[in-house]
């Protein structure tokens, strides 16, 4: 899953004291940057992932991918600190003097943050099981329950995603729709 970013209308004032509106301007800006850097690590991580999913679910033996598990989840980790990142450059705008839907905006992409950080904690677990036990003789039904938490976290992150998308697209006098990273 590739994060989908939306970047804040400028207030207009251009004075020379910062305002409310820029301060959420540049967290958000800020954001962005860091969530594209993580959808870079995240789509390197995640190729490895499916694949090995996709042998897991087939009954088949992942054992052969054990330098690549390794790089997904060196990957995945150098991703997460970006996406953790993020969520520090939103964690202000609900204390500005702004508009609501901007403070609903970040609160709404904060949580699909969340989620996803969530979600991605998981996927971790599973890199790490299959490290272990690369050929999941003892360790199958774990990973498979492990797969499908994995698929419900992104699921609940996506649905945060859409949301502030939704808004975005619903004010645009406030927010401006746009697309970066991944």
């Amino acid at each position: 899953m590739v994060l989908v970013t939306l970047l804040v209308l400028a207030g207009g004032c251009g004075g020379l004291l910062q305002d409310p509106q820029e301060e959420a301007n540049r967290a958000i800006s800020q954001a962005n940057e860091a969530i594209a850097e993580h959808n870079r690590h995240f789509e390197r991580a995640r190729s490895t992932y499916e694949e090995v999913k996709r042998r897991i679910e087939a009954g088949e033996d992942p054992t052969g991918e054990r330098e690549e598990i390794r790089r997904a989840r060196e990957s995945l980790r150098e991703a997460r600190s970006r996406l953790r990142e993020a969520r520090e450059a939103l964690s202000g705008v609900q204390e500005l003097d702004v508009d609501p839907a901007v403070k609903r905006y970040a609160r709404l992409l904060s949580e699909a943050m969340e989620a996803q950080l969530a979600a991605e904690s998981r996927e971790l677990d599973f890199y790490e099981l299959l490290e272990e036990d690369p050929a999941l003789e003892e360790n199958r039904e774990r990973a498979l329950e492990i797969l499908e938490e994995v698929g419900r976290g992104y699921e609940r992150a996506e649905r945060s995603y859409d949301e502030a998308r939704e808004l975005a697209e619903s004010n645009p006098d406030v927010l401006r729709s746009g697309r970066q990273g991944g």
